[in-house]
Parts: structure tokens; sequence; C-alpha cells
């Protein structure tokens, strides 16, 4: 508890646990109201996920974060743009979409590894595994967050800064209007469209904003085959 004056009168001031402390100026760094920060909360439809006034409980300390539904929570964490593992780090909190639960394996899912979008170097670090249905998993799947508005069109198969693709590593052979992650050499990585112009290929941004890219500067990761919904993750 803290005193706080009002006059010549102390009012004891119940303090914010640090990672509610943490919460709030995340969104603050991102230059977010409470509302905007719930509007950006809202992924498959007009409602958020979480509200205004579960974020205000969130930054006073009255609600915990790792409390909330899976999907809220991550689609807390895409708004504030952080993975689970720096939530974590940020926040000092356990985050149960980074490990595996205890107990018996869920047959109907795979646990796919979440690559870091932007770090640069091999082997990538991973920032912890998300379950994704059985069906939608190839081997060598990984899970790779959209960093950045270069790929979004405005249209609804555009890809969004923060939507999860699902990327097959086995597949790094370029091919026509095909989606790829790659790793710009020494600068992170990217999602970006082949082209193939006479003899060449170039990678393109789908948003006419965005950089190209040629061949020699990045390391093909393999080829997006799925944006994966935040309901689909579970």
């Amino acid at each position: 508890m803290l005193l706080q004056y009002i006059g010549d009168v102390a009012v004891r001031v119940k303090s914010r646990p640090p990672w509610a402390e943490a919460l709030r100026r995340r969104r603050e760094e991102l230059g977010l109201t409470q509302e905007r920060l719930a509007e950006l909360t809202a992924l498959d439809g007009p409602e958020p996920l979480v509200s205004q006034t579960m974020i205000s409980a969130l930054e006073t300390g009255s609600s915990l974060p790792t409390k909330l539904q899976a999907e809220r929570l991550f689609a807390l964490l895409r708004a504030l743009r952080w993975t689970p593992e720096e939530f974590a780090e940020a926040t000092g909190l356990d985050v149960p979409l980074v490990y595996r639960p205890s107990g018996e394996p869920r047959e109907d899912v795979v646990w796919v590894p979440v690559v870091g979008s932007g770090v640069a170097g091999r082997p990538w670090p991973e920032s912890g595994s998300m379950p994704v249905p059985r069906p939608l998993v190839r081997p060598g799947s990984v899970l790779i967050q959209v960093d950045g508005d270069s790929m979004d069109t405005g249209e609804e198969d555009g890809l969004r800064d923060g939507d999860l693709v699902l990327v097959d590593q086995n597949l790094k052979d370029l091919r026509e209007g095909r989606v790829y992650a790659v790793e710009i050499i020494g600068d992170g990585i990217a999602i970006k469209r082949a082209r193939k112009l006479g003899n060449r290929w170039i990678l393109i941004s789908d948003n006419p904003k965005g950089p190209l890219l040629e061949p020699e500067e990045v390391r093909v990761i393999g080829e997006v085959y799925r944006k994966i919904s935040i309901r689909e993750v579970k």
C-alpha cells in the first residue's frame, strides 16, 4: 500500500502489481488508448474479445491477464504486438499458451513452434508453441506472426500486422504468385510474394507501399500455405 496525501490527509492507495504497470507502459509505448486497444482485439467479428473495462481492470491489477480465456489473452497479446515470450519477460507472468499443458495429450491438435518474426540469424528463436488442428499441420510446419503492413491489401484475405501464418519449410523453391516466409540476411524475417520477371525472380509486397526484395538478399524459410484464425488456435 502507498500513502497519498490529499491536503493534510494521508490516504492509503493500493499499489499496482508490476505486471499491471508493464501492460499500461506497453499500451502507452504504442500510443494506444484503452478504447483503441480494445478495438484491436476484435478479430473475427465486430465485437472486441477484450473490452475497455477489462483492459482497465488489467492495468489496475484487479484482474489477472493469465486468467483470461486463451483466445482473449492471445488477442490482447496480438494487439499489444507482443509474442507470448515477450509478454512473459515483461510481466513476469507464466503464459499458458507458451507451454504444453499437463495431463493427457489432445489427439486433435499438434503443437506447432512459433518463430519470432523480428529476429535474424539461425536457428531462429522460438516464441513458444501453439496448438493447431491436426489436419492443418504438415511435416516441418512452423507458425510465423506477420510483422508490419507490407502484405495488407485491405481485403479480407490480406495478411495484416499480427496475423499468424503456417509455413511449410519443405517448400523452398519459388513458384509464381506464391507467398513465402524469408529471412532477410542480417535483418529478420519477412513475408513476401514471388513474381517472375523474364528470367529472374523478385519478392514483392502485396501493399504497393511495401518494399521489394531480390532473392540474393534473402534465405527462403518456406511457403506460406495458410493464414490461421485465432479461433483455430486453441
